[in-house]
C-alpha cells in the first residue's frame, strides 16, 4: 500500500512530467500539501526548467526544482504514462499515480485508473478512500487538473461522478474563477500568433478527415511561442465538422520530432502513438521520435491513419 512506503520514507520526491500540464502539477501539488502535514522532507520536482506562466496559480508551483534530490528514498510520479516522462535516472521505490490507458506500470506500486478523466481524480479518490482531509489549497490544485483534462467540462465523457467531484472540491475551497482564468483566459500574444500561423498552414488530407500541422523551430522562434502552445490548435481543428483526426509533427529544439494526435473516436490515438513508443488516451496521445526524419514519419502515420479509417 502507498501508506506503508510513505511512512517508511524520509525524503519523498513528487514528480510532475516534463512540460507539465495542470493535471500533473495539480496532482503533485495536492500531494505536496498533504505530505507537509507528515513532517517529512518533500521535494517538488520537474525536469523542465520553465513552467508555463499561466499555471502559476496552482499552489506550490514556486517550490518546483529541476534538480532531483539524490537522497530521496521514495519518488511519487503524477500523470506520467511512462518512466521516460519523469526525466530522471532513479532506481528506488516509486509510486505511480496515473490515468493513461498506455501506462507501462513502471512503479513499485501503481495507482492507475484508466476510467478516470484526470490524474487529479485518481488522487482525489485515494484521499477520500484514506480519509485524508482535503484543504482549500489541495482542492484548488485537484480542481485545476480536473478542469484542464475535461476541457472545462466540455468533454462528452463527463459523468455525474465528475460533476459530483467538482461540486465537492468547490465546497472544500476550490476557486473556479481562478482556475478557468488561469487555464483559458491567460493566452499570450505569442501563442495567438502561433495559432494563426498554424491554422494558415494547416493541410487537410484523406478527403479532409485528417488535419495535418507541421511546426519547425523557425516558426516557434518567429512567433515567440513554445511547443506546448501548439497543442491548443489541435483541439480547435478536431472541432471542424469534416475532421476526424488532427496530427501535429513538431521539430524539437534538441533534435527529434514531437508527435501529438487528436481523434474524435474514429481511431485509437493511444494505440497509434504506441507504434512510436508513446501513448496517452483513446482520443489524444503523443510520442517522441528520435531516429526518423519528419517526412518519413508523416508518410507512415498518414498511411496508418488511412488504414484505421477505412
Amino acid at each position: 500500500m502507498p501508506f506503508s512506503l510513505i511512512n517508511q520514507s524520509n525524503h519523498i520526491a513528487l514528480i510532475a512530467h516534463e512540460n507539465p500540464d495542470a493535471d500533473s502539477l495539480g496532482s503533485a501539488s495536492a500531494f505536496y500539501s498533504y505530505l507537509l502535514r507528515t513532517q517529512k522532507k518533500v521535494t517538488f520536482y520537474c525536469s523542465s526548467p520553465n513552467i508555463a506562466a499561466h499555471l502559476a496559480f496552482i499552489p506550490w508551483v514556486e517550490k518546483i526544482c529541476n534538480r532531483f534530490p539524490l537522497d530521496a528514498d521514495l519518488a511519487i510520479s503524477f500523470d506520467c504514462g511512462s518512466f521516460g516522462r519523469l526525466g530522471i535516472d532513479y532506481k528506488g521505490e516509486l509510486i505511480n499515480f496515473d490515468h493513461h490507458i498506455s501506462n507501462d506500470q513502471y512503479g513499485t506500486l501503481n495507482c492507475i485508473d484508466t476510467a478516470a478523466m484526470s490524474t487529479t481524480q485518481v488522487v482525489y479518490e485515494w484521499f477520500i478512500g484514506q480519509d485524508i482531509k482535503i484543504n482549500a489549497k489541495m482542492a484548488n490544485a485537484l480542481y485545476a487538473g480536473l478542469v484542464d483534462d475535461t476541457k472545462c467540462f466540455r468533454d462528452p465523457k463527463c459523468t455525474l461522478k465528475i460533476f459530483s467531484m467538482a461540486h465537492r472540491l468547490l465546497e472544500l475551497g476550490a476557486n473556479h474563477e481562478q482556475c478557468v482564468n488561469g487555464l483559458y483566459n491567460s493566452k499570450t500574444l505569442a501563442s495567438l500568433r502561433l495559432q494563426g500561423e498554424m491554422l494558415k498552414r494547416m493541410t487537410l488530407v484523406l478527403d479532409g478527415q485528417l488535419a495535418l500541422f507541421e511546426v519547425d523551430q523557425e516558426l516557434l522562434a518567429s512567433t515567440g511561442a513554445s511547443l506546448v502552445d501548439c497543442k491548443a490548435v489541435l483541439d480547435e481543428a478536431i472541432t471542424l465538422k469534416i475532421v476526424n483526426v488532427a496530427l501535429l509533427l513538431a521539430v524539437r529544439k534538441r533534435g527529434g520530432i514531437s508527435l501529438s494526435l487528436r481523434s474524435d473516436g474514429v481511431i485509437n490515438a493511444s494505440e497509434m502513438m504506441q507504434r512510436y513508443q508513446g501513448g496517452g488516451h483513446h482520443d489524444r496521445a503523443g510520442a517522441k521520435v528520435m531516429d526518423k526524419p519528419l517526412e518519413q514519419i508523416r508518410e507512415e502515420i498518414i498511411s496508418y491513419i488511412k488504414e484505421e479509417i477505412q
